[in-house]
């Protein structure tokens, strides 16, 4: 199902966006003075009633989206995922989380994904959303995932949360062969001795690790949870049980997300496998290139092999 090399997508979402509304004629995305830059520009000039924007105003934002959805339309607002969550997170929950009117929050640059530093970077947003009640959660790893999801989404009732991918976006499936379904994982490696669990971007960061411990003969298999809530604990349970040692990997802090995620399952079976989880460790992330952040946080491929590896000793 991966495609046998990457594909570079300058403004996917441009085109994900406005293929749906062109499809779907209910859904209406909106901006708070970001249009330009969580690339809306289609819709926004060629499907001007299929585009709102509410000025810069995020917390205004996801109430006017709440509204909109109240009106029988499937609103889809888009913002960077640190002013979504850590700015409109009342309006999230209280306005649409707690009804059950579709209701689609796309956040954007997501975890060491901004090269800004911590008012740019949302290291907890999928540990804050996945807590409020009946609400969707997806991370999805690239283009492909994406743009399904998104499809999926906006038949779901309530709250749905994803994380967007923008800009120079690697497309790693291959959409012929991949069909994401909600709450179902992707095994994309198979091997014994080390499981690797990862979501989102960090799943791209996975397989360039696994690329490595391939070469090295280092043998290891991945599974790729691309639905943070709800997830599908089975799968998660058979794979995390066949392996003695579990390690996660997510762009996100450690705390409260796939690796939390993963241990919750797991501990709820009991006796289990030990779980070493990596991330974005619980202090503030530098500020710089994506390549820069991960190397100081220890993330980049070569750091993540040798962690890996390093399990096992």
């Amino acid at each position: 199902m991966l495609l046998a090399e990457r594909i570079i997508d300058g403004a996917p979402f441009d085109e994900i966006s406005f293929d749906l509304c062109s499809r779907r004629p209910d859904v209406i995305m909106m901006s708070a003075d970001l249009s330009k830059y969580t690339q809306l520009n289609r819709v926004k000039k060629e499907l001007p009633d299929q585009h709102l924007d509410v000025g810069m105003a995020e917390q205004n934002l996801i109430s006017v989206a709440a509204g909109v959805a109240k009106a029988g339309y499937v609103p889809v607002a888009t913002t960077f995922a640190c002013y979504a969550t850590r700015r409109a997170y009342d309006q999230m929950m209280i306005c649409m989380g707690t009804g059950p009117k579709t209701s689609i929050v796309i956040g954007f640059t997501p975890g060491i994904a901004n090269p800004a530093r911590i008012h740019h970077q949302a290291a907890e947003d999928l540990g804050m959303i996945r807590a409020i009640p009946n609400t969707t959660v997806i991370d999805p790893m690239d283009v492909t995932e994406f743009k399904q999801a998104l499809d999926v989404a906006v038949d779901l009732p309530g709250l749905v949360y994803l994380r967007g991918h923008r800009g120079d976006t690697p497309r790693l499936l291959d959409p012929e062969r991949y069909t994401f379904e909600l709450g179902k994982t992707c095994t994309l490696r198979e091997g014994a001795n080390v499981g690797v669990v990862a979501t989102g971007h960090a799943t791209q960061w996975a397989l360039e690790a696994s690329e490595i411990l391939q070469k090295d003969g280092f043998d290891h298999s991945l599974l790729h949870v691309p639905t943070i809530k709800p997830v599908n604990e089975s799968e998660i349970v058979e794979f995390c049980f066949a392996h003695d040692q579990i390690v996660t990997v997510e762009n996100h802090n450690i705390v409260t997300g796939l690796g939390s995620l993963v241990t919750e399952v797991v501990a709820n079976v009991g006796r289990g496998p030990r779980i070493t989880r990596l991330g974005i460790p619980d202090v503030w992330a530098p500020g710089g290139t994506l390549a820069h952040i991960r190397k100081e946080l220890a993330l980049d491929a070569d750091a993540l092999a040798s962690k890996i590896r390093g399990v096992c000793q």
